[in-house]
């Protein structure tokens, strides 16, 4: 017995999709296993605001700079839009994981250190529920925070009685971060205009540590501790965004679509604590406000251009209201600390993204390397927090650092004989980024990331009806 076509026998299909469905699932608990031992940051900057903002895009279109709002999914996935949902292949099941690695320079004053840590990005998956409906749900880090560093003020403070020289030495320690797992729709309601919507949940919190420690003229006999704290909070909300892509023909070989999404700011409770304590024992613990955190009103318009069906060309503006936004932050009045909500510490934030994907012929009969999709692209972010002058002094602040990445990438298909006879479209998505965080004030620490980025997407044809002859 044998199928239609000559395909591989349907129990063979079976296990080999049972197979990679299971080994994508191991290798992305052991991912998440990572991320939650490491937030995938050694940022200074995290200690601020939510820590670092995750970059949204996965493994296909990080190489062209992030855009997304105007590229439809069909035999890939594309989150950053829920509307492109719509547009998923019927046959298909996909799944898509990514994960990074950053190897980077972190330096101020003519001084550096070395910094390297790996991240699991995203998982996400996705499948057509019937005709012009499409579903997919996954988990994506939001932010994160992970930092370890100390200052030492040589010349902090002198004894007024003896003339001694006192110095001041600081521990900063930082983890956390705010999760996410997503499900959304994407719906066609008429031909070549679609829209959709994510739901998601947000969790996560942070644990900042700032220890003091005073030494008298560098003598270990004579060091004391300062005033140490900790900032603590635990939190959980929803997310809502929403997405809208309308395609149209400008030539007989040529596709413009545009693309818009929105998602809803609002305010949200959560635990946030600040224990203030000396190591002798005695400690003050104080409350933040319960329903002290916002997350901001997004906008984002997308625009891309097809020709043929080898070249895309794309472009996506993003905008977020985190000028309106609040989060505890530590105030210091002489010798009494409070632990109120402030806007002080956001500002309002805009992303510019821009890309390209070519591929020479993807229907070409033979040639692998004309089928390999080769990608580029650049983006701009503006800060989206402000840096206290002086711990816990927020009447001055510095505007925290921008972001500029240049990007570089291949789709590699996974082109067998199993998977051309089954119709299986995965890929493997490689992409390398140069990524410069700058900050606009002076003896500001400045970052400079290489970034290797992986993705992969298993495309199998879930839903295809073989034959039996």
């Amino acid at each position: 017995m044998h199928t239609h076509k000559n395909y591989t026998p349907l129990n063979n299909i079976r296990i080999i999709r049972t197979a990679r469905f299971i080994i994508a699932i191991a290798a992305t608990l052991c991912c998440v296993h990572v991320h939650s031992q490491n937030g995938g940051s050694n940022s200074s900057y995290s200690r601020f605001g939510l820590g670092l903002l995750n970059d949204q895009s996965q493994g296909w279109n990080k190489a062209m700079g992030g855009v997304g709002v105007a590229l439809p999914s069909g035999s890939k996935l594309n989150t950053m839009n829920p509307a492109s949902y719509a547009h998923i292949d019927s046959l298909s099941f996909i799944l898509d994981l990514g994960m990074s690695g950053h190897f980077g320079r972190m330096s101020m004053s003519g001084s550096g250190v070395n910094v390297n840590n790996a991240s699991f990005d995203y998982i996400a998956a996705g499948l057509r529920l019937r005709k012009n409906l499409g579903l997919s749900f996954g988990f994506k880090p939001y932010s994160t925070i992970g930092y370890n560093y100390t200052t030492t003020n040589e010349e902090a403070y002198r004894d007024q009685t003896t003339g001694e020289l006192i110095r001041n030495t600081t521990n900063y320690q930082g983890k956390g971060g705010l999760n996410q797992v997503f499900v959304g729709l994407g719906w066609k309601p008429f031909s070549n205009f679609s829209i959709g919507t994510n739901v998601s949940i947000l969790w996560g919190g942070y644990d900042h540590v700032m220890m003091q420690q005073f030494t008298v003229d560098n003598s270990a006999s004579n060091n004391f501790d300062g005033f140490n704290f900790i900032q603590h909070s635990d939190v959980i909300t929803y997310k809502l965004d929403f997405g809208a892509q309308y395609a149209f023909r400008v030539s007989p070989q040529d596709w413009l679509t545009l693309g818009a999404t929105v998602g809803l700011g609002h305010k949200f409770d959560g635990d946030a604590f600040l224990y203030r304590f000396m190591t002798s024992g005695d400690t003050l613990r104080v409350e933040g406000e319960k329903d002290g955190f916002d997350i901001p009103m997004s906008y984002a318009g997308g625009i891309a251009w097809q020709h043929k069906n080898n070249l895309i060309v794309s472009a996506d503006y993003h905008y977020q209201t985190w000028g309106d936004c609040r989060i505890p932050a530590m105030v210091v009045t002489g010798n009494n600390v409070t632990y109120p909500s402030t806007d002080k510490m956001y500002k309002n934030h805009y992303m510019l993204k821009a890309g390209v994907e070519y591929t020479p012929n993807p229907l070409a009969p033979k040639g692998y390397y004309k089928k390999i999709k080769y990608r580029m692209g650049f983006s701009y972010s503006s800060p989206y927090m402000n840096i206290p002058q002086g711990e816990g002094k927020l009447a001055t602040m510095h505007e925290g650092p921008s972001e500029f990445s240049v990007n570089l990438g291949v789709g590699l298909p996974l082109n067998n004989y199993i998977n051309s006879r089954m119709g299986i479209k995965s890929i493997v998505n490689v992409g390398v980024q140069w990524l410069r965080r700058s900050p606009s004030a002076q003896n500001l620490v400045t970052e400079n990331y290489f970034v290797l980025n992986l993705g992969v997407t298993f495309n199998e044809r879930w839903f295809m009806k073989f034959k039996i002859q």
